[in-house]
């Protein structure tokens, strides 16, 4: 019997979720623990999409012989939710904050939030068409390329250490005070890294 395929009952199909949500829940927990004591956020993110990236093209490539033993592609597919767990769905909600000035902030970190449910929304929507048109084994190589384009922002666009932050942080805060500390700057700045 092809694993997750149409043949599978609504039992057989409970009890793949609910072993995929034990394996990607342990995620959330041991990045909580890394981040701060082993780990930045950054480099937390950069494992998990580098290993998802790894995963989804494994998954892609040899689709058809792993779709035939369905205990290695649960145990794939699931290991792929817990380093999304472990990676970018922990960290996206860190990343935005460390990133972005104060004066910006809050508005930049609900526009990036906003953006990552429309990213969701796309792929939830789009991801049946795609397996129709491209296979499952074409849309877990376009989720292994998804991993590379994130590893790639990561890497390139956030910051390592939160030091130059604070130091950034501090000469905006100095510059919009006087002498008595009252803001000069009524109107909120802008300012990206």
């Amino acid at each position: 019997k092809q694993a997750f395929g149409p043949k599978e009952s609504v039992s057989d199909t409970a009890i793949d979720s609910a072993i995929l949500a034990l394996m990607a829940l342990p995620g959330y927990y041991i990045s909580v623990f890394a981040i701060g004591k082993l780990q930045t956020p950054k480099y937390v993110q950069l494992q998990g999409f580098t290993l998802m990236g790894i995963l989804f093209g494994i998954i892609g490539v040899f689709f058809t012989p792993i779709s035939q033993n369905k205990v290695a592609l649960l145990v794939l597919y699931g290991l792929t939710f817990f380093f999304a767990n472990y990676g970018p769905n922990t960290t996206t909600f860190m990343i935005p904050s460390l990133t972005y000035s104060p004066q910006c902030r809050s508005t930049l970190n609900g526009i990036s939030a906003a953006c990552g449910k429309v990213g969701a929304l796309l792929g939830a929507v789009l991801f049946e068409p795609a397996t129709e048109v491209l296979g499952d084994g074409g849309v877990m190589i376009i989720c292994a390329s998804l991993s590379l384009v994130g590893l790639i922002l990561t890497f390139s666009c956030v910051s390592t250490t939160d030091s130059s932050l604070r130091g950034r942080d501090t000469k905006i805060h100095q510059r919009n005070t006087t002498a008595n500390g009252e803001n000069v700057n009524a109107l909120h700045e802008f300012e990206l890294l």
